[in-house]
Order: C-alpha cells, then sequence, then structure tokens
C-alpha cells in the first residue's frame, strides 16, 4: 500500500517538474569543472577534442531560432548557468547588446572568454542578483535538468523576476525518456512548460546529441 502511495505522489509531482531531484550542487560541479575542464558541461560520451565541434553543432542548432525571435530592441541577454560561457559572447553579438553570465562554478567562469561586451558573475544557488524586469532576453541551455527541489523553483522563478514585461526566454534542456541519474533529471516539455506559468514557452525544435532528445522552448513573459 505504502509503495502504492509512493507511485501516485511521485506521478502527481512530475507534470510540475519536482519529481525526484538530482542533487549534485556546487560542490559536485566545482570537483567535476577541475577534473574534466570545460567538457564537463556536456555529456561525457564526448571527448576532449570534441568539445569545440560540439559546441560549434549546438550554435547551428539553436541560433538560427534565436534569431528569428529577437525584436532587435534586445540590450541585455542573461545566460544563466553560462558554464564555460561556451554562448555567453555570441548571445551578445547576435543581439547587439551586453551579456552577462551567470554561473555557480568560478571554475567556469574563470575559463569564459572576455570581451568588453561580456560580464561574468558567480551567482548563489537559487538565486540572481539582479534588477527586477533588467534583462530582454533569458538564455538557459542545458542548466534546469542539473537542478532540483527548491532550488530549481527559486532559479526558475529569479529566471522570470529579471525578465521584463515582454522580454524573450529561450530555453534548452534534455527531455529524454530515461530515469534520473544521481546528478541529472530528464524532464519533459510539458514538465519544463509548467515551471514558466508566466511565459507561453512553444516548443521550436528537437535534436539529438548522442542518442538523446535536446528539446528547445521559447516564449515571452505576459
Amino acid at each position: 500500500m505504502r509503495s502504492l502511495v509512493r507511485q501516485v505522489l511521485r506521478r502527481c509531482a512530475r507534470p510540475l517538474g519536482f519529481g525526484r531531484p538530482p542533487r549534485p550542487g556546487r560542490e559536485y560541479w566545482e570537483r567535476r569543472a577541475r577534473q574534466f575542464g570545460a567538457r564537463s558541461v556536456l555529456n561525457l560520451g564526448h571527448g576532449d577534442a570534441e568539445y569545440q565541434a560540439v559546441t560549434d553543432s549546438q550554435k547551428r542548432e539553436l541560433f538560427p531560432h534565436l534569431a528569428r525571435l529577437l525584436r532587435g530592441d534586445e540590450r541585455l541577454v542573461v545566460d544563466v548557468g553560462c558554464g564555460p560561457g561556451r554562448f555567453t559572447r555570441d548571445l551578445a553579438e547576435l543581439t547587439g547588446g551586453r551579456a552577462i553570465g551567470l554561473d555557480i562554478v568560478k571554475t567556469f567562469l574563470d575559463m569564459a572568454p572576455r570581451d568588453p561586451r561580456v560580464e561574468y558573475r558567480p551567482m548563489a544557488e537559487g538565486t540572481i542578483d539582479l534588477p527586477d524586469g533588467c534583462a530582454d532576453l533569458v538564455w538557459i541551455c542545458l542548466v534546469l535538468g542539473g537542478i532540483g527541489g527548491p532550488i530549481l523553483s527559486r532559479t526558475t522563478a529569479e529566471a522570470i523576476r529579471i525578465l521584463r514585461p515582454g522580454g524573450l526566454l529561450f530555453l534548452v534542456e534534455n527531455t529524454s525518456s530515461m530515469p534520473a541519474s544521481e546528478h541529472w533529471a530528464f524532464r519533459s516539455v510539458a514538465d519544463y512548460r509548467a515551471m514558466f506559468p508566466s511565459v507561453a514557452l512553444e516548443h521550436l525544435h528537437d535534436y539529438v546529441d548522442l542518442g538523446e532528445r535536446i528539446s528547445v522552448l521559447a516564449g515571452r513573459r505576459r
């Protein structure tokens, strides 16, 4: 009976994206960054020599969809969970504005490429130290799958808080139908939509990375 109750509770929690969470935290990602370098933000099935090729491939998959959604008045992009800045500088160039890259892992920020249009800042887990409505575009790429529980709820709420009304949320996450691992949760498109009730997220595109489905969603804050 208890087992049945637990199954029902898990099924009820999943649509909100708060099923059994991964619990990696800052310490895990710092250790991973020191061990694997910039590659640690990728699926570790990719080798060291593939880092740039995978990043370039992701840009080809993602940036055309983003470019079609830009209005031309974007002045500030916030890259939440920027890692080693794989996309941050390109986001500033694509929009013609400034970009702020945020990450909980200092090792990643130290690796990030410098550019006068880009600023990198450390962030506390679940907290974004930026003013309300300051961002025209919030970019989150393969970040939320590594977060669970209250920190996930706070992170999504903070991402919307800093996004101006009418601003664009661009979200990329792994939506493969797989059981959660110790450090990653595989959620559905519906789960991610439920996390952002004030944004009408449209499912734009899927691509495959090492046999896993990566989904691209975007929408504007109401």
